[in-house]
């Protein structure tokens, strides 16, 4: 079998960790599979990859806290890239001639840039298999909608797509009656569980102490994904962490990600001077790990985050982010409510709140095992449904494409 994954990675870490957990799965998983990751990451060549899986790295798109999309490095307008982007994209999907394709949250694409790419499969391969891959939830459900239809992404859907995975619990947020997916759609969506790391993957906890060069200390993680809008939650803990009173036996291990700005770096680096049994790094490949062997984890609501943090029944501090989109607030909140967390709302953050949070996060044990709240099943419901239907497909002979004019607009890419 042969696999292509795109994910557009705008902002952050969250994507590219998700589909490259998936990748790896099924590469090891699927008998002499081969997987085609496709991703604009600049993160990308920091993460290692198992044998059967390569990438190819778009030009990055970046996306800033406001959710405005912008060329990073290349001094290219945003028409040039995005067709630049395209023209990859299909020509890597026409020569690779994939069986399966997982396209990462965005039916269409960063600017519809997989518009020609969805067209060539339909019109010259259409024994490949689409899918669209979805975390749990997105953002408001009248905001998504409204969203959704606007962009066409219903009738996408409808017309290009095999089926619609959804890594998430129906009963913890029903996705696709919450967004009033329309009936077709609706039948295309399988609800998947929640994605875990496999434990052969994880590192010991005496490997992690040992890089961190603590004995028997507790161990409280402080994640903010890539770091872009981390500032609030890391200056905070630091200055609380400066004058805490936890005892001797809590050692702080801060990973502030590579996204962090650097004035916000420095100025936290300066705080952290002047703090005692505290362990600063910019990133780690080996976050799991790490959250595999803290005590408690600090951290926002991202779905990767959280979905490591609850399978591994940690006890969790969430400080969502609540711009531009809602989905981390409804995560943290829904969570929450099956006491499988504490959460702060942003607005509400203070260092004496974060402090009376965490001394009683200490003292409590988890109450309710996440394993028995959420399913965690989704890398196996992955492979299943991909393997459902094993193409038998003859390669296509090598010619000409040209993305014809429909309904929605395409791109003109020829070989």
């Amino acid at each position: 079998m042969k696999i292509v994954i795109y994910t557009h990675d705008t902002f952050g870490l969250g994507n590219i960790r998700r589909m490259l957990l998936i990748a790896e799965h099924l590469n090891h998983s699927i008998k002499d599979s081969s997987i085609l990751l496709i991703s604009s990451s600049p993160m990308l060549h920091a993460f290692r990859l198992s044998k059967g899986i390569d990438y190819i790295k778009l030009p990055t798109i970046s996306r800033n806290i406001q959710g405005e999309y912008q060329t990073r490095t290349l001094g290219m307008s945003m028409q040039d890239m995005v067709a630049m982007r395209a023209n990859l994209i299909l020509t890597a999907v026409r020569d690779f001639s994939p069986d399966v394709i997982l396209v990462d949250k965005k039916p269409l694409g960063i600017k519809r840039e997989l518009t020609a790419t969805l067209q060539f499969l339909k019109e010259k391969r259409a024994s490949t298999k689409v899918f669209l891959v979805l975390r749990d939830i997105l953002d408001r459900a009248d905001t998504t909608h409204k969203y959704w239809k606007k962009k066409g992404y219903f009738n996408v859907i409808e017309h290009y797509y095999h089926q619609v995975l959804i890594l998430g619990s129906k009963t913890v947020y029903d996705a696709s009656r919450l967004y009033r997916f329309p009936l077709a759609c609706q039948q295309l969506v399988h609800y998947c569980g929640y994605l875990q790391r496999p434990g052969k993957d994880l590192k010991n906890t005496e490997w992690v102490r040992e890089q961190l060069g603590i004995g028997k200390e507790k161990v409280i993680l402080v994640t903010t994904g890539g770091g872009a809008d981390g500032e609030q939650i890391l200056t905070h803990f630091l200055q609380f962490w400066r004058h805490h009173d936890l005892g001797k036996d809590v050692h702080a291990v801060i990973v502030h990600g590579p996204e962090l700005c650097p004035r916000t770096q420095q100025q936290i680096t300066s705080i952290a001077t002047q703090c005692r049994q505290v362990t600063m790094l910019e990133f780690t490949p080996h976050l799991p790990s790490f959250m595999n062997a803290a005590d408690v984890v600090v951290c926002m609501g991202g779905y990767n985050t959280l979905s490591e943090a609850l399978s591994l029944n940690k006890r969790i501090l969430c400080i969502p982010r609540v711009k531009p989109v809602s989905e981390q607030l409804i995560r943290a909140s829904s969570f929450a409510q099956l006491e499988l967390l504490h959460f702060i709302h942003p607005d509400e953050l203070t260092t004496r709140k974060l402090a009376t949070s965490l001394h009683h996060i200490l003292e409590k044990e988890q109450t309710v095992p996440p394993v028995e709240a959420l399913s965690f099943h989704a890398l196996e419901q992955i492979e299943k449904q991909l393997t459902k239907e094993l193409p038998n497909q003859e390669p296509l002979p090598p010619g000409r494409f040209v993305a014809r004019k429909t309904t929605l607009p395409a791109y003109r890419l020829s070989r």
